[in-house]
């Protein structure tokens, strides 16, 4: 199935880009991208893409969670509910935790931050693509 959605991947790692740009774009996705959290808001007001990709490491530390905040509270809903899937590693590399665990009967994914997913990298390109299709299917795209 081809797309013409555009998505916006936010990831210092340029192997990782380009990686996740090959799989996208091999099914008619248009990918654009940002090294950190500043360009990434400069390339959602310009390029008003229909997903977001985000680390959350970026190269001035935890960058990805201030990006979400700001695109959230942004004052033009066009821009605010773009759905963002969270891509990282800090569940690896941390024992800081972005998603409660299936059995927390407090909170559901999503609930700590406002994003529509988290996906721990390495991420298969069929779960990516599962969840790419899945986040622009509930945004009604």
């Amino acid at each position: 199935m081809q797309h013409t959605d555009k998505i916006l991947a936010i990831d210092d790692d340029l192997d990782l880009v380009q990686a996740t740009r090959i799989v996208l774009e091999s099914r008619g996705y248009r990918v654009v991208s940002a090294g950190s959290a500043e360009e990434g808001l400069k390339k959602v007001a310009e390029d008003k893409p229909d997903l977001i990709l985000l680390d959350v490491m970026l190269p001035t530390g935890t960058q990805g969670f201030h990006f979400a905040w700001n695109l959230r509270n942004n004052p033009d809903p066009a821009l605010r509910d773009i759905p963002i899937i969270v891509v990282s590693a800090i569940h690896s590399t941390t024992g800081l935790r972005l998603y409660p665990e299936v059995s927390d009967p407090l909170y559901q994914p999503g609930e700590f931050l406002p994003v529509q997913c988290f996906l721990d990298k390495p991420v298969p390109p069929q779960v990516l693509l599962r969840e790419v299709e899945k986040a622009l299917l509930a945004r009604g795209k």
